[in-house]
């Protein structure tokens, strides 16, 4: 209930109090994930099988479709499956992406801060390595470790 002066306090009501939402309109059903990540300042999630769960399946922020129809187009996530166990894929497979960017920035930023600090020392002892010794480094020490840290999957466990 949207518009109405009394429908919002009725749904922050029940936004606070409900676990299990049922037989509500397209615009209430927006209107409810909307609220709820405003109430509660979570991520919040939707999964829906039809037309009349897209406004609510792009408002979530994690919106997965359990059909091939009309609500596939408007969600980011897409499941064949008619029941909620791809949200868990979809949940250790998004915090497994994470936490490889955040590796990944780290690597990255530790790479760069030890080859500074090879290359002034050395230049400080009037030394300087060869492209084959870099060569080496790269190849042997450093790619390993990166094509190993890229290959890593998700927890088993949430």
């Amino acid at each position: 209930p949207r518009g109405g002066g009394g429908g919002d306090t009725l749904l922050d009501g029940f936004a606070a109090r409900c676990t299990v939402f049922a037989r509500m309109s397209p615009e209430q059903k927006q209107a409810l994930v909307e609220r709820f990540a405003e109430q509660h300042g979570h991520m919040v999630g939707m999964c829906g099988d039809g037309a009349n769960d897209c406004g609510a399946l792009k408002a979530a922020h994690v919106g997965l479709s359990l059909s091939d129809a009309e609500a596939s187009i408007a969600a980011p996530f897409t499941s064949s499956t008619q029941n909620i166990r791809p949200l868990l894929t979809l949940m250790r497979e998004g915090r497994a992406a994470l936490v490889t960017s955040i590796s990944c920035f780290k690597f990255m930023a530790l790479y760069s801060v030890i080859q500074f600090v090879t290359v002034i020392r050395l230049y400080h002892i009037n030394a300087n390595m060869s492209d084959l010794q870099y060569l080496w480094i790269d190849l042997f020490m450093i790619l390993p470790l990166a094509v190993y840290m890229a290959r890593t999957g998700p927890a088993s466990e949430l």
